[in-house]
């Protein structure tokens, strides 16, 4: 009887499972999970970034530290921490200080040089980023389900998700602690949630998308600019569903009050949530005001479009939207040209930029512009135009060529045909343009850090564009498909093309260079191959036997697997340095960033009699793993501290500004990503009395 009994458990319980039909689906994206633990437990400890420092114990500043001692004492002016403001660290990484309590990173300083605790070092990282490495993973699980709730589709979400999770950049940003490493999370995830309520009117996306844009204006003040896209995206909404209320106004009064309503709920709710999570924002107003409506720039925006949302709710309650319908029945045949133009004018920029840099700059001389220039005023004074391209490069050459061929292939695909998807892929497109609007009205060149709100983005348009290609059924769908392959075909050829052609102009040796090109980017093959594979599914709309050349999707998920793994494998353990190599190799979209040191000090620490070794470096992320003395000065008396060695970086935070004798080569170097700009070296310092004429005169002193 108990076996009988047991016998019809399990049956139960395979029937319920069996009637799981996206559990295969779900299944995937927890393998697509364990591929991105595993690399993204690789090094984890091993370096320190770039600002990191201020976050972290022992800094001087220890930000997150710094928030709960003023909760705890109730200083709460004190709990504005950074100008970031970064308060989502002290709840996430700030879990840290409930299993650490031991101090002391600094075991030696005078004032002038620190000797630290290498393994202690290792320990703060390790528990200050574990929270961020987990929550960026597991948070895989509501961008699968808030996608498939979004577009309907299981594996759009599975497509999407597992792009996330296998970014280089993004999974580089998650070992990080810093802002942005949870501003893209939340800043993403309280836009689809927008979406999400806007196609189903439900009340927990209201909920959600509340929350996330709260927790995501505190983590930058940047996610104001959500406020004014919002907005757009309740406009494209009606523009392009339009036809559903087209002959029942009154049901479009409903739509526009709850819409409405929801969009002041929203905005005021991120806002409270912000200023709970910063006190400060409650004892100094200026404090709230400076990080939500008097942002630079954004006061004029901000009231311009709570007045227009709050027209469209007094045209709704007095006059039942009828301007509303007027002006959407106006605006309709714009349908057919808006998307167009918007598409034309991305396609346009992303492949001026690649082709511009695969020539080496033929079409427009950017090279005098750096890829961090710091200066605002200096930047706004370039040209329009050569601001507009420069601020899509780090986005450009960051995706992996996987990425970059589907959202390029999406958008020529958008521009030939509609999909199902056809508003949330506009809506999402948009949002690069006013991105890159607002940084540009700032003064401000984006580095791939500061843009990294568009790569969630960017990844779910491509793999929208990947599942609707290969869903294609009817005989009209795959020959529009048929032809828009033919055209991204040619497109990511032509780009490789350039990239061998402009190779052997300054080597004169096309053949010896293409096949070096091949052999040294035998990735691109598998890239090919989906193409070609690609191309065979869109012909066979021409062939009498078309299910023989059906590619399932599973199919196409192991390849998406195996291609961002690769990526990832060929720059491990740099992640967040990683760049496609459409770039030629004598250009960077970012430096080493804190990469190197943990290497540089290994390698210190091997030498005899470490400990009584004193280095000066110009970057952070070399003393905190070295034994011996550490000097990260620019004035320093160097008849008193005796400099060993020299530690130089292309991302200098401090000049060299006292006598530096040096051997003129050095000793030890890492060029990342195999790019000469891109470098971390050591110089075994010389006496004092040497001639300093024979100095690091090798192209990288600053």
């Amino acid at each position: 009887m108990i076996l009988l009994k047991n016998c019809r458990f399990l049956n139960n319980f395979y029937q319920k499972i069996a009637k799981r039909k996206n559990l295969l689906v779900e299944s995937l994206l927890c393998f697509a999970l364990l591929i991105y633990f595993i690399f993204g437990f690789h090094h984890l400890s091993n370096f320190i970034s770039a600002d990191e420092h201020f976050w972290l114990p022992n800094s001087g500043t220890e930000r997150i530290e710094d928030y709960w001692t003023a909760i705890k004492k109730g200083d709460w002016k004190d709990t504005r921490i950074n100008d970031k403001p970064g308060i989502t660290l002290a709840y996430t990484s700030g879990i840290a200080m409930l299993f650490d309590d031991a101090k002391g990173q600094i075991i030696d300083s005078d004032g002038n040089f620190k000797r630290y605790d290498p393994a202690r070092t290792k320990t703060i990282n390790f528990l200050y980023r574990l929270p961020i490495l987990l929550i960026s993973g597991f948070f895989s699980f509501f961008f699968f389900w808030i996608i498939r709730r979004i577009t309907g589709n299981e594996w759009i979400a599975l497509f999407s998700a597992t792009g996330i999770l296998l970014s280089p950049i993004l999974l580089g940003i998650s070992q990080i602690v810093n802002p942005d490493s949870l501003f893209w999370i939340f800043g993403s995830a309280s836009f689809f949630s927008f979406y999400a309520f806007l196609q189903t009117q439900e009340k927990k996306f209201i909920l959600l998308a509340s929350v996330f844009f709260g927790l995501a204006m505190a983590s930058k003040y940047v996610s104001i600019i959500f406020i004014p896209f919002f907005l757009f995206a309740i406009f494209a909404y009606y523009f392009f569903e339009f036809e559903k209320w087209q002959s029942t106004p009154q049901e479009l009064k409903k739509i526009a009050i709850r819409i409405g309503l929801a969009y002041f709920a929203i905005i005021l709710s991120g806002f409270l949530i912000f200023a709970l999570m910063m006190p400060a924002s409650f004892v100094e107003p200026k404090i709230f005001y400076l990080g939500t409506i008097g942002f630079p720039g954004m006061e004029m925006i901000f009231w311009l479009a709570m007045a227009i949302n709050a027209l469209v709710l007094l045209d709704a309650w007095i006059f039942k939207s009828r301007g509303l319908h007027f002006s959407l029945k106006k605006l309709q045949p714009l349908q057919k040209i808006a998307p167009k133009l918007l598409y034309l004018i991305l396609l346009g920029t992303f492949f001026f930029v690649l082709v511009n840099w695969l020539t080496r700059n033929s079409f427009i001389d950017l090279s005098d512009i750096s890829f961090d220039m710091k200066r605002k005023d200096a930047f706004s004074e370039l040209a329009f135009y050569k601001r507009y391209f420069m601020e899509f490069v780090p986005l450009v050459f960051s995706l992996t060529p996987i990425a970059l061929c589907t959202l390029l292939f999406g958008w020529i695909k958008a521009f030939f045909a509609k999909g199902k998807t056809n508003t949330f892929v506009f809506t999402l497109s948009v949002f690069f343009l006013i991105f890159y609007a607002a940084v540009i009205e700032q003064g401000l060149l984006v580095t791939v850090r500061y843009s990294i709100i568009l790569f969630p983005l960017a990844l779910v348009l491509g793999a929208t564009a990947l599942n609707d290609f290969f869903s294609a059924k009817s005989q009209e769908e795959n020959k529009k498909a048929f032809v828009v392959f033919i055209f991204a075909f040619i497109g990511i050829t032509v780009l490789f093309a350039s990239s061998t052609i402009q190779q052997s102009y300054f080597t004169g040796a096309l053949k010896t260079v293409y096949l070096d090109r091949v052999y040294q980017n035998w990735y691109f093959i598998p890239l090919f191959l989906l193409l070609v594979g690609g191309l065979a599914r869109a012909a066979y709309a021409y062939l009498p036997w078309q299910k023989i050349f059906q590619i399932p999707k599973i199919g196409i998920f192991i390849i998406l697997i195996a291609l961002n793994s690769l990526s990832i494998f060929l720059i491990s353990p740099f992640y967040f340095s990683y760049t496609n190599d459409l770039l030629p190799k004598n250009y960077i979209i970012s430096g080493a960033w804190g990469y190197g040191g943990y290497e540089a000090a290994e390698y210190l620490n091997d030498l005899p009699n470490a400990r009584n070794l004193t280095i000066w470096t110009d970057v952070y992320g070399v003393c905190e793993f070295f034994s011996g003395k550490c000097i990260h000065k620019s004035k320093i008396n160097t008849s008193k501290y005796t400099i060993d060695y020299y530690f130089r970086s292309l991302q200098a935070t401090i000049p060299l500004n006292f006598p530096h004798p040096m051997e003129k080569h050095s000793i030890w170097s890492i060029y990342i990503d195999d790019r000469p700009e891109s470098f971390v070296k050591l110089y075994k310092a010389k006496p004092l009395n040497s001639s300093s004429t024979d100095d690091n005169s090798d192209g990288t002193s600053q």
